[in-house]
């Protein structure tokens, strides 16, 4: 995957879940994306769903499959599905999703997409893991330019609207 650079002028606006770095970039944090475990209901129906940290090791799981940005995600699944059965390792995000929708097993999600699918259901909502920031980034020359500034202006608001949701509090 290539990384779009707002340095290199490929992109005027970038949303990212990281900071600045050493890009000469200016911007800010406008929220934080909650991550969950999900599993189809075809899943639930056949295996039922853990309730406690000792029936993981009835389960399957479909993990990660080396991807260092989510190292944090990959040993978080890791702990709490201690003793689960590893049914496949995913190497992309639409892969997991699908594995995940086609009943493989349970696994992390980000909520905004998880809860995007009236198939998935979200096991114990009140354990979320704030999987990353999300920040809204752009070149310095641009940011006070009025499209630019409209655009940051309209998504640093959207995103406070919608921070119950982005973070995985509010499924709505």
């Amino acid at each position: 995957v290539t990384q779009v650079s707002v340095k290199r002028r490929d992109a005027d606006i970038v949303i990212r879940p990281y900071g600045p770095g050493r890009e000469n970039v200016v911007g800010r944090k406008i929220g934080r994306i909650g991550v969950g475990f999900y599993a189809s209901r075809s899943y639930a129906e056949r295996f039922g769903l853990p309730s406690k940290r000792e029936e993981w090791k009835d389960h399957s799981v479909v993990g990660f499959g080396g991807r260092a940005a989510e190292v944090e995600l990959a040993d978080w699944l890791a702990h709490v599905t201690q003793g689960a059965r590893i049914a496949l390792r995913c190497f992309s995000d639409a892969d997991l999703v699908q594995a995940v929708r086609a009943g493989v097993g349970i696994s992390t999600l980000v909520c905004l997409t998880g809860d995007h699918y009236p198939d998935l259901i979200r096991i114990a909502p009140q354990k979320l893991a704030n999987g990353t920031e999300m920040w809204l980034l752009a070149h310095p020359d641009l940011r006070d330019t009025a499209p630019v500034r409209a655009v940051i202006d309209f998504l640093g608001e959207k995103a406070k609207i919608d921070r119950d949701r982005l973070s995985g509090r509010n499924a709505g």
